[in-house]
């Protein structure tokens, strides 16, 4: 499956409720793909791993953890149901 001929059926960056919808969709065997992003660049992620690497561990206990973007995709054919499946879950998917 190509992303381009692809419907978004949502965004978002938790990463347990991308899971449930994931399972939602292998149950009712709907096609799917997951796109994941970081909001941060190539030079960024760089930047935080050599800063993470270089400082104490309790500083590292407390640091922010990166921040990922996870984008559904399904066929068109496929959208109205796969949105109907997973209005259940009681987000608004966009």
């Amino acid at each position: 499956m190509f992303i381009p001929f692809l419907k978004q059926l949502m965004t978002d960056v938790d990463s347990g409720q991308i899971k449930q919808v994931e399972d939602i969709l292998k149950a009712n065997k709907i096609p799917y793909r997951i796109q994941t992003s970081s909001w941060r660049g190539p030079i960024g992620r760089y930047y935080d791993s050599r800063t993470y690497s270089q400082i104490t561990m309790p500083l590292y206990i407390d640091a922010q953890k990166p921040t990922l973007s996870y984008v559904i995709y399904v066929r068109r054919r496929d959208f109205e149901r796969a949105r109907g499946l997973t209005d259940s879950l009681g987000r608004d998917f966009s």
